[in-house]
């Protein structure tokens, strides 16, 4: 017994010795510039002059800035429609590939419902901005269709401005969604959903009630991801509409940037990142949790 824990002992030290390297880099990358910004946080850089210890001051004038809960709003709103749309939209892409269809036509399908997540995240911007300009694809079809009378400005109008973002974001991350969802789709026996047809249920009663339940786990693992991953979207969202118009989609990632950058308020923009990065741990907490009790 002693000579077995003598043995995974050694093990585990050998393998600590091999991630050793890469934990130390990872620290050095992350770790210093975390503590960074958490030490920031408690400095004011506001009056361009050398910076001052300011306590919590800093979290103290970003809860009573209304631009700060504006754009806590507009992350959880963009979050929240763009999970929701994410899963709705990759179950039915799911289901309809998981079905009993021609291989060949499985395969283009495949292909094509995979190209948004090829691309980057400046090429999804840089074309859906191109589409919808006013005199682009999108104006153009919903005027063919009848649903408008005229053309839109979504980037420059209140109203749409955030719909027009949250669609792209949807349309861009989407396929990862599907591909996780078609994959616990494919461990569903086909002996269930079989066995639920014998005893008189239709396709939909059979995904209601049979493959769903059986990928729950599935769904609430993409569906946490996906709102990590959408609560700090940055990029695509900077591109297309920089915050604007009237910071009707000001984030909390660019209104950091732009406390940081624009601003050049580093205390303000540290303090509102550390409250982010306190908003992201808790999410991540309870997807760990979750994964956990999943594996026990």
């Amino acid at each position: 017994m002693k000579r077995i824990r003598r043995k995974n002992a050694f093990e585990i030290s050998k393998g600590t010795g091999f991630v050793a390297p890469g934990m130390v880099l990872l620290l050095a990358v992350t770790g210093y510039p975390l503590l960074q910004v958490i030490k920031m946080s408690f400095y004011d850089y506001s009056k361009f002059t050398n910076p001052k210890f300011y306590g919590l001051g800093n979290y103290l004038d970003i809860f009573k800035d209304n631009l700060f809960w504006n754009a806590m709003g507009n992350t959880v709103l963009f979050t929240v429609i763009s999970v929701a749309l994410i899963l709705i939209i990759a179950l039915f892409f799911a289901s309809l590939l998981s079905a009993k269809i021609n291989p060949w036509l499985r395969g283009i399908l495949r292909t094509t419902l995979l190209l948004p997540w090829l691309f980057s995240s400046a090429v999804v911007s840089a074309l859906w901005v191109i589409m919808l300009n006013p005199f682009g694809i999108i104006n153009w079809l919903l005027m063919k269709l009848g649903i408008i009378t005229d053309v839109i400005g979504w980037f420059g109008d209140e109203r749409f401005a955030l719909l027009a973002v949250v669609l792209t974001n949807v349309w861009r991350s989407f396929p990862f969604a599907m591909l996780m969802l078609l994959a616990g789709m494919q461990t569903v026996s086909e002996d269930i959903k079989e066995a639920a047809i014998v005893d008189g249920a239709n396709s939909l009663q059979v995904f209601f009630y049979v493959v769903l339940p059986q990928i729950k786990n599935v769904i609430f693992t993409v569906g946490t991801l996906q709102f990590i991953w959408d609560f700090r979207s940055f990029d695509l969202i900077y591109i297309m509409t920089g915050g604007g118009p009237m910071n009707k989609t000001e984030v909390l990632s660019t209104l950091i940037y732009a406390g940081a950058f624009k601003k050049l308020d580093y205390g303000n923009a540290s303090a509102t990142a550390v409250i982010m990065l306190l908003l992201m741990l808790a999410f991540s907490a309870v997807y760990i949790k979750r994964s956990l009790r999943k594996e026990e």
